[in-house]
């Protein structure tokens, strides 16, 4: 669809940052985020750039240093990620230009993906990175009761 792994890598970094956050630890290094979410350490370097420029995340310089979030986590909309990171279903060329296409003028694939463009951008506004947190709460809950529920039960004597 046009994303690349540096939006997923940013959002896993900043879902990292939040959930951490809430767990009490307010800021990480970039090597323990490297660490922890499989993400080579250069790349992230070059991703945290970014989004330190966009205003999502602060740095902490110093030798105890690190990131934190630059605003609540309700307050980052994934779409603004996304877009300052990426520039998703560019590679149409239907899609970079706001001229007719140039192949035909009343073409209708330049609007399917118009239409599957702007339904892209709905659903990432309506989703902030709070609620990713939340999703993976709800994920992890659910896969330890899944877990315990199939794993059988010690019985003990009946006597």
């Amino acid at each position: 669809m046009g994303f690349t792994i540096k939006s997923s890598y940013a959002l896993r970094a900043l879902q990292e940052l939040a959930s951490s956050s809430e767990e009490g630890t307010e800021k990480l290094s970039l090597s323990e985020i490297s660490r922890r979410n499989n993400i080579p350490r250069d790349f992230l370097e070059k991703i945290f750039a970014e989004l330190r420029e966009a205003g999502f995340v602060k740095s902490l310089r110093g030798r105890y240093g690190g990131y934190i979030l630059a605003k609540k986590p309700e307050e980052i909309k994934l779409k603004d990620v996304i877009l300052k990171l990426d520039s998703p279903m560019n590679s149409y060329m239907c899609l970079k230009s706001k001229d007719e296409c140039e192949i035909d003028p009343f073409c209708a694939v330049k609007y399917v993906w118009l239409k599957l463009y702007n339904a892209m951008l709905k659903e990432l506004g309506s989703m902030t990175l709070k609620d990713v947190v939340e999703l993976s709460k709800n994920i992890k809950h659910n896969a330890e009761l899944l877990r315990k529920a199939s794993t059988p039960e010690i019985l003990g004597d009946s006597g």
